[in-house]
């Protein structure tokens, strides 16, 4: 029997002091872990097309008999790893009917209509309402993963936005006039306000979370997505699915990623002092003010830790050595509830404590996010309207 391996795991992460390797499937969305000799055998075992060649290889390399080998071909077609060569058009038919089933029309349409441009979009449509992802973007032989691997690229932005930062900086210590410009700020319109902030938007959220990926790719992560989700219900949000980072033994390498986006934005918002020392037109540099109002808003709100899918959230989890902060956080909250209401007895510990407090603080956090979105977009909509 021919067997392949599934297309559709990908490996994220090999683990060189335990010698593990992490495969995630791509459209499952499921983890499965085995050893590199394993792998090893697998990968024999599927090149030579031949098990008697591989279990001479295993007995020669490892040590190992028939019924080892009978256990890990049965094990990796349980989870789908080696499917048979004859099984495989199948699998592909499963897949698609699968993929089609949960598809809505209109997400066959996009879909289909990305595919003539080479993007291949997966619809995912999982979540809650504090993080409900809608779909991604595979960056593997991407233009995107191309430059982020490129050494000059990866060296040159940051010296770049270090570059950018210290002469924004300088610029607002060495001269005065730049505080009394923010202080003197006035929002004038425009026909070109509206598309000029959203493009500033885009633009600089994709620079964000492309530092991420490069600092991920640099430190040598494999596999990375593109997603697009809805945080807190209802507000869009892009960001880089790092799938590996938080199997990384180098606790230094994964703060790096996640402060690249931060370290980022601040580089932009200096930036843009350096465009507002050039002689604008009033109005242009109202633009450009607004829009700087509004990245520091965003680093603001990304540093917050008590907010999850924030970049403070996980230099959080980080420092906690948590990767799970809020659901652990919210299962030592059911505990303290239970006890509270004498459902069952739960022995309290130290931390559970420190949990519920850092949950009580996420949902203060999260209800006044809410509130500052109705005061500055709803309120200001319903006081234009009423005569």
């Amino acid at each position: 029997m021919n067997y392949v391996i599934n297309p559709d795991f990908k490996l994220i992460y090999a683990k060189e002091s335990t010698e593990e390797l992490f495969f995630k499937h791509t459209w499952k969305d499921m983890l499965i872990q085995i050893s590199q000799c394993e792998w090893e055998i697998l990968s024999h075992l599927v090149n030579n097309r031949d098990e008697n060649k591989t279990l001479a290889y295993m007995m020669q390399s490892y040590d190992a008999d028939q019924s080892i080998l009978n256990q890990l071909i049965q094990y990796s077609q349980e989870i789908e790893l080696l499917i048979l060569e004859d099984a495989l058009e199948e699998y592909q038919k499963q897949k698609t009917i699968f993929q089609k089933q949960s598809l809505s029309t209109w997400k066959m349409g996009i879909s289909q209509l990305l595919s003539y441009i080479s993007i291949p979009i997966e619809f995912i449509g999982r979540g809650n309402l504090r993080f409900y992802k809608i779909a991604k973007i595979p960056l593997e032989k991407t233009w995107m993963e191309t430059w982020a691997k490129n050494y000059w690229t990866q060296n040159l932005s940051q010296i770049l936005a270090l570059f950018i930062m210290v002469i924004g900086i300088g610029q607002v210590i060495f001269k005065p006039q730049f505080i009394e410009h923010w202080l003197e700020f006035e929002l004038l319109s425009s026909p070109y306000l509206l598309p000029f902030l959203l493009l500033g938007l885009l633009f600089s959220t994709f620079l964000h979370e492309f530092a991420h990926y490069i600092i991920y790719l640099k430190h040598g992560g494999l596999v990375a997505d593109l997603g697009f989700s809805f945080v807190l219900g209802f507000i869009p949000f892009v960001h880089i699915n790092t799938n590996s980072l938080h199997f990384w033994e180098n606790q230094r390498h994964r703060i790096e990623v996640i402060v690249a986006g931060i370290i980022l934005d601040i580089s932009l918002l200096m930036g843009i002092n350096i465009i507002l020392n050039w002689n604008l037109d009033t109005i242009w540099m109202s633009h450009w003010q607004f829009l700087q109002c509004f990245i520091a808003f965003r680093i603001a709100f990304n540093a917050i830790p008590f907010i999850p899918g924030t970049d403070g959230y996980f230099l959080l989890s980080e420092y906690l050595h948590e990767p799970a902060l809020f659901h652990e956080a919210s299962r030592a909250l059911n505990k303290c509830k239970s006890t509270l209401f004498r459902k069952e007895v739960n022995k309290l510990k130290p931390k559970d404590y420190l949990y519920v407090s850092y949950i009580i603080m996420s949902y203060c956090f999260i209800t006044a996010y809410y509130c500052l979105l109705a005061l500055w977009i709803i309120v200001p909509y319903f006081i234009s309207i009423i005569p």
